[in-house]
């Protein structure tokens, strides 16, 4: 790939995403929000919703012809779902090896300034966790040195993880985006499901938002919360305080997760509510600025982006 900010607006890429990073100029982005995988050692499955059309079958076929994949196998030799129309399946492995996922020259830029303490965290953590854990955050630091590269000094990072990984993931980004510049550890607590006789429930996920430098774009009166009173509370409360804008938001999300009956529920099997993506894009944008998710899913940011 080349560089060519203007060709990015509204544009979905199928392609390795450090690829298309490292074709991105510098200082082009307002926001990054990305869900990436998460470390879980896990395969994810999931049936396509709606499932494929004729006419969107036989896209995908062409797609995959211009790649010179003509059938099943071949597909498969690529890590890629072949399209099965009515049994589409959305799938991706978040299982990480050494030896197939680290690329030599990713461990020699980390070495470089200004990342040099880049190695030393892996190295931690593989000895603290596993050589798994260790190749999963490799993967991921290389790709977070070029998303830094491509933040305006205005522009902020928003990482979506779970408790896996989310300490080892803080401490890699204090290395890229130093800690000064770390502002929140946002939970969004989304309750539901089951519960646990063995330990607490695991109710939340984690989203740590950096900034590219001390100055950032924040919009605080577009995601205010609405106050929760009860009627006696109003009337004591409401005549001599102004609550009509609702309350300074906190670093707790309360938001359901996607259920399997809603409406923007695509079959992609960590799908993400789009309401969540709306509240970040709408704190940290503003009209006409340039969001990037570079590990984009059912694509609930680019979606967030586009009604806003």
């Amino acid at each position: 790939m080349t560089k060519n900010t203007a060709a990015l607006n509204k544009t979905l890429f199928v392609a390795d995403n450090l690829a298309l990073l490292e074709s991105l100029d510098n200082e082009s982005v307002d926001l990054i929000c990305i869900d990436p995988p998460f470390a879980k050692n896990q395969t994810w499955v999931g049936a396509l919703r709606p499932p494929l059309s004729d006419e969107e079958r036989e896209q995908e076929l062409a797609t995959l012809a211009d790649w010179g994949i003509r059938n099943r196998a071949e597909a498969a030799a690529e890590g890629i779902e072949w399209p099965d129309g009515e049994n589409g399946l959305a799938k991706f492995q978040d299982i990480w090896r050494w030896e197939d996922d680290v690329h030599e020259a990713w461990l020699a830029d980390m070495g470089r300034p200004p990342y040099e303490g880049l190695a030393q965290v892996i190295e931690a953590t593989r000895l603290a966790h596993s050589e798994s854990v260790a190749a999963y955050l490799t993967y991921m630091a290389i790709r977070l040195i070029e998303m830094h590269r491509v933040l305006k000094p205005t522009g902020s990072l928003y990482l979506h993880c779970d408790p896996t990984a989310s300490h080892y993931l803080k401490t890699m980004l204090d290395a890229i985006f130093r800690r000064e510049n770390f502002q929140n550890e946002i939970i969004w607590y989304y309750g539901g499901g089951g519960a646990s006789r063995k330990r607490f429930a695991r109710k939340h996920d984690i989203i740590l938002f950096y900034t590219k430098s001390s100055h950032w774009t924040f919009n605080v009166d577009d995601i205010r919360v609405p106050y929760k009173w009860t009627e006696g509370q109003r009337r004591a409360d409401g005549s001599s305080r102004d609550y009509s804008k609702g309350k300074l938001p906190d670093d707790v999300i309360e938001l359901h997760s996607v259920m399997p009956w809603a409406g923007e529920r695509t079959g992609y099997p960590t799908q993400k509510p789009v309401a969540l993506a709306e509240r970040i894009i709408k704190a940290s944008t503003n009209p006409g600025d340039m969001v990037l998710d570079c590990f984009a899913g059912c694509a609930y940011v680019p979606v967030a982006a586009e009604r806003n």
